[in-house]
C-alpha cells in the first residue's frame, strides 16, 4: 500500500496539533487522591484577574508535564493587580 506524501503531513501535522492543546486539567481536593503528587508550581507578580493567576498555574503545570493540577492559594495583596499562588500538580 502506497501512502501519499501529503496524507502523511497532514496526520503528522494532527497529531502535533492534539498534543500541544491538551492542558492541565484543574481539580479540586477529593479529585486529587487518586492522582499522584509530582510537588508544585507557584506564580508571582501576574498582572490581571484571577482567571490570569490560574491560567499562569495551569500552564506551569503543563510544562512540568503534569496533567492535573490543584490551586492552593492565590493571593492578591492590597490593591495591587499583581497575583501571587500555588498549586499543587499531578501526574
Amino acid at each position: 500500500m502506497k501512502i501519499k506524501l501529503p496524507a502523511i503531513i497532514a496526520v503528522a501535522l494532527f497529531a502535533t496539533t492534539s498534543f500541544t492543546t491538551m492542558a492541565a486539567t484543574q481539580v479540586d481536593r477529593q479529585q486529587a487522591q487518586d492522582l499522584q503528587s509530582m510537588g508544585s508550581v507557584s506564580i508571582s507578580a501576574v498582572s490581571g484577574s484571577l482567571d490570569d493567576a490560574t491560567r499562569q498555574l495551569s500552564q506551569k503545570a503543563e510544562e512540568m508535564g503534569a496533567t492535573h493540577y490543584r490551586v492552593v492559594g492565590v493571593d492578591n495583596p492590597g490593591d495591587s493587580s499583581l497575583w501571587s499562588g500555588t498549586a499543587e500538580i499531578y501526574r
